[in-house]
């Protein structure tokens, strides 16, 4: 192969909802927090296909920003206060202040927690971060709405992108610069709350009920009243109890197989669903035993796993992609590469899976390092910078890489770059979140898996 390819697996979500029937699915439901004034704010769970309603608990007085996930928590915001909502009895726990702000609008991909605040005395709306402690961080103005004018934006929760709508206008919001760009409009709804959830854009628009909006025209068509419950959207979010799970690169074929592991250490039953897509972004069928699929549904039960590898000929050509993995509750997640020499194993390298997206990424690297990178938002594309470092810290050559939404690559560091000979380290940065790892193949054909080279947004690296 050109490069010792790595894996990645884009999986969409699937869960069982534990006070349902065992036949509901996850994806068909979502947390609803309803406005209703007054001393309550009922919290619940919403059938996103019938609109039926039930309720969980009330949340209390005032007025809420909106409802986000982050690492399984759901939280909301409220007169300055960041809160987890324990979301078996709708009960508040104060987590942190938002440093002195009100953030009227707030929502997260699957990466962060985020919000819009007026900053300045001319109220300039501008996308801020939130940590799970509360503290903020400006980002940058979003550019498209009048200053001060932003407390009836919404922004989504549930997809690696951040969604917008304001005014009937759909919008994505680059999470690095805080600039949104128009997706489309729609003269008949303004949105109240918007989900991304199992593939599909999901709105709640005020008196009418819950419906999908287009993610490339902004074009909204509600499809169902909600039934015993209110009709007004504080927000919506996708099940707390969701985990994803990234895994940077799958190869079979050319030599390769890969086995997709999870373990349930838990005491509960969890169920993980599992979407493969290719380097262009569309499904990728994998050979397992049970048939070649592009998705994969997984019931563990309490004490269960999974350790499944792919049954390509070892003779046809190699074949790469990448994927996420959503999962009802949490799971030690990994994918092993093994490679057949003249039909018998001659190496292999175990992966711990991701669980989150991010900016930049360090890891040791030499001429034969494979890299995989793959981009999880449906809607933007990702500009990737990789440049490599030697021993003494010179710089040696860079290199850009423009992924597509849903995305993946995958390349041998020193070919990639133009380097016939170095030992040093590799330098990834990109323009919105992405996930990648890399494999060390120096004492070829053993190989192993580097550590996880991802750090965190705004970490200060070596320049140039």
């Amino acid at each position: 192969m050109a490069i010792r390819k790595t894996l990645l697996t884009h999986m969409l979500t699937l869960a069982l909802l534990a006070t349902f029937a065992s036949s509901l699915k996850a994806d068909d439901f979502a947390y609803m927090l309803g406005e209703t004034g007054g001393a309550s704010n009922a919290f619940g769970t919403l059938n996103l296909n019938s609109g039926a309603f039930t309720l969980i608990g009330n949340m209390g007085s005032g007025g809420f920003a909106g409802l986000g996930v982050a690492n399984g928590v759901l939280y909301t915001e409220q007169n300055g206060g960041l809160y987890s909502v324990n979301t078996s009895n709708a009960s508040l726990t104060l987590v942190g202040g938002t440093v002195g702000n009100n953030i009227p609008v707030f929502g997260s991909t699957t990466s962060g927690l985020y919000g819009l605040v007026g900053v300045g005395s001319q109220n300039v709306i501008t996308l801020v971060s939130i940590s799970l402690a509360g503290a903020v961080t400006q980002i940058g103005a979003v550019g498209v709405i009048g200053n001060g004018q932003g407390s009836y934006a919404r922004l989504s929760t549930g997809s690696a992108t951040l969604y917008m709508e304001n005014n009937g206008a759909l919008y994505t919001v680059n999470t690095s610069t805080g600039a949104a760009t128009l997706v489309g409009t729609d003269a008949n709804f303004n949105a109240n709350a918007l989900l991304y959830e199992n593939g599909s854009l999901y709105v709640g628009v005020n008196g009418f009920g819950v419906g999908t909006i287009n993610a490339g025209t902004g074009a909204i068509g509600i499809h169902s009243a909600i039934l015993g419950g209110p009709n007004s959207f504080g927000g919506l979010a996708p099940l707390s109890s969701l985990q994803t799970y990234y895994f940077s690169d799958v190869a079979f074929g050319g030599g390769y197989q890969t086995t997709l592991t999870y373990v349930n250490y838990s005491p509960k039953p969890v169920t993980c669903v599992t979407k493969f897509y290719s380097d262009a972004g569309g499904p990728l069928g994998i050979p397992f035993g049970q048939g070649t699929v592009s998705t994969r549904t997984d019931v563990l039960p309490s004490g269960g796993s999974v350790h499944d590898p792919s049954v390509a000929s070892l003779t046809a050509p190699v074949v790469e992609g990448w994927g996420q993995a959503s999962c009802t509750g949490p799971v030690q997640a990994s994918v092993l590469y093994r490679l057949y020499l003249g039909g018998a194993p001659a190496g292999e390298a175990s992966v711990i899976a991701e669980t989150a997206p991010t900016t930049e990424f360090a890891t040791f690297a030499q001429t034969v390092t494979g890299i995989a990178y793959g981009n999880p938002s449906m809607t933007q594309s990702a500009t990737v910078t990789l440049t490599a470092y030697n021993t003494a810290g010179t710089k040696l050559g860079s290199q850009i890489v423009t992924l597509g939404p849903l995305a993946h690559g995958s390349a041998n560091i020193g070919p990639l770059l133009g380097i016939a000979n170095f030992t040093g380290f590799v330098k990834i940065t990109s323009t919105i979140p992405i996930i990648s790892l890399s494999l060390n193949y120096e004492a070829y054909p053993a190989f192993s898996s580097l550590p996880a080279g991802d750090l965190p947004a705004n970490t200060i690296l070596v320049s140039p």
